[in-house]
């Protein structure tokens, strides 16, 4: 018995020395979790610079970083409709260290409208919604529509012959335009363009009929009386334009498309590291500043109600559904 207990001893030895190695492993890694951040956060804004989404990114970051106790430093890697920032991203070491500014475009839409992408939806961590962009019905001041029933009746009685302007196949607004087809059941021409500016231009000058834009560009020419702003694409007004109705106030409560912008971390970020981001991101929300400024960039500041990791994974996962719903429905070929 003894010879058997002293051949046993060394394998029990080396039991325990594992058992305390994974334990000082895991208090070690608990407390560098817990120490985190030691050193500045990167966060990839992949869209181009004084752009609306690059421009809310700086405000809402600058906040967050005051809570982190680091910096939080912005590096644009613009290009593919925010795509190559995200597949940067997903590509990065799930740290905490860096995150990227997603959109309704680059981590929703870009699913249903690109063959290959170097990401999946699945290569992500929410850590929440940054801001709402409402989505608009815009037309040229002299069309004879005033209202969303209006407009309809008028393009199902010329079918074909209007023409509606959006910023880029596959773009969330091209999407936003074809879900405004179907639900409104009518034939209008969609013309593409390189951007809101050279769009809003034509709209104004009447070489197009209509638009599916944002209020960013389509406030100071709805206020002047530069064009007509039919409707926003929700149940909830616009903070920039609280004059325009919703389609859910005008029948048309399905018909529902605003544009988004989220924060995201690396798939296999630890949830306590997405937790502190989720709860600097939302105090971040609740400062005077970033809703003002918020106010007059023409977004929204995302409800209590819509805020926190939880809520960003779910509405995230019903978004792509949806825009992959409307993109096939519209045959868009992906590219």
């Amino acid at each position: 018995m003894l010879l058997n207990a002293h051949r046993l001893l060394p394998a029990r030895l080396v039991a325990l020395a594992t058992l305390a190695a994974t334990a000082l492993l895991c208090s070690g890694g608990a407390a560098a979790q817990g120490a985190w951040p030691t050193k500045p956060v990167t966060v990839i804004s992949p869209f181009a610079t004084g752009g609306s989404v690059d421009v809310l990114t700086r405000l809402v970051v600058t906040h967050m970083s005051q809570t982190l106790g680091q910096p939080i430093v912005i590096s644009t890697l613009a290009g593919a409709g925010g795509t190559i920032g995200a597949a940067r991203t997903a590509q990065s070491a799930p740290d905490g260290y860096t995150l990227v500014a997603g959109s309704s475009g680059s981590n929703a839409a870009a699913y249903s409208v690109y063959e290959k992408l170097p990401y999946k939806a699945e290569d992500f961590a929410q850590i929440g919604l940054m801001a709402i962009i409402p989505a608009l019905i815009v037309v040229k001041k002299d069309l004879p529509a005033k209202s969303l029933q209006e407009l309809v009746a008028f393009a199902k009685a010329n079918p074909g012959k209007l023409s509606f302007g959006h910023p880029g196949v596959g773009s969330s607004v091209h999407l936003q335009c074809e879900l405004f087809k179907q639900v409104a059941n009518i034939d209008i021409t969609m013309v593409p363009y390189r951007g809101a500016g050279p769009l809003m231009a034509d709209l104004m000058g009447g070489q197009i009929d209509g638009a599916c834009d944002a209020p960013p560009s389509s406030t100071g020419p709805h206020q002047a009386g530069q064009i007509r702003a039919i409707a926003v694409l929700g149940d909830q007004r616009a903070s920039s334009m609280p004059d325009v109705l919703t389609t859910a106030e005008q029948q048309m409560p399905t018909l529902q498309g605003a544009a988004w912008v989220a924060l995201f971390a690396p798939r296999g970020t630890p949830a306590p590291l997405i937790d502190r981001l989720s709860r600097a991101l939302s105090m971040a929300l609740e400062s005077p500043e970033v809703q003002q400024r918020m106010a007059k960039l023409g977004t929204d500041v995302p409800a209590p109600g819509q805020r926190g990791s939880r809520y960003a994974d779910e509405f995230v996962r019903s978004e792509i559904v949806k825009w992959e719903t409307v993109a096939r429905g519209a045959r868009i070929p992906k590219q």
